[in-house]
């Protein structure tokens, strides 16, 4: 799928359509800016401890926390998001929102690549209150004033 194709279907990304879309952007951005990228450099933005997408991605990690320097990987990833962030913004708002559609796609789970957004962009960090939230809260509150007019209802009827 074409970053263009991604751009039309990007109100209904998945986690899955989320990640391939900033790992192509880190990736485009590397080789515009001529930043290489190894294959395990590149395998290591798709790591998640939940459900691995990469067959080997284990021994990728292995590999990885053994050969390279994370911290330096991570800065090196960081400035790649933001230059690619900043050219798609300024290309359309539309490329630019891909972006929030793409991070919000992803933040329901736990992926290495989330630690290197949320460092790169930390309006990202905050969280909308789920609806679930929402509707927890207002259950909560019904309990809440449920009780309090039982108690009073028993206080009235006992005189």
């Amino acid at each position: 799928m074409t970053f263009r194709q991604n751009t039309l279907e990007s109100k209904n990304m998945n986690s899955d359509a989320a990640k391939q879309f900033l790992i192509g952007r880190v990736i485009k951005e590397a080789e515009l800016k001529q930043a290489h990228l190894s294959e395990v450099e590149k395998k290591m933005l798709y790591f998640t401890e939940v459900h691995p997408s990469l067959p080997d991605i284990y021994d990728v990690n292995e590999e990885f926390e053994r050969d390279y320097d994370a911290g330096k990987y991570e800065d090196k990833i960081i400035d790649l998001l933001k230059s690619a962030r900043n050219a798609d913004a300024a290309q359309s708002q539309q490329y630019g929102e891909m972006w929030t559609d793409a991070i919000s796609a992803l933040k329901q789970e736990d992926h290495y690549i989330l630690v290197m957004v949320y460092r790169a962009f930390p309006e990202y960090r905050k969280t909308l209150v789920p609806s679930h939230r929402v509707r927890d809260y207002l259950i909560y509150i019904s309990v809440g004033i449920a009780v309090v007019l039982m108690a009073i209802g028993i206080a009235v009827l006992s005189r």
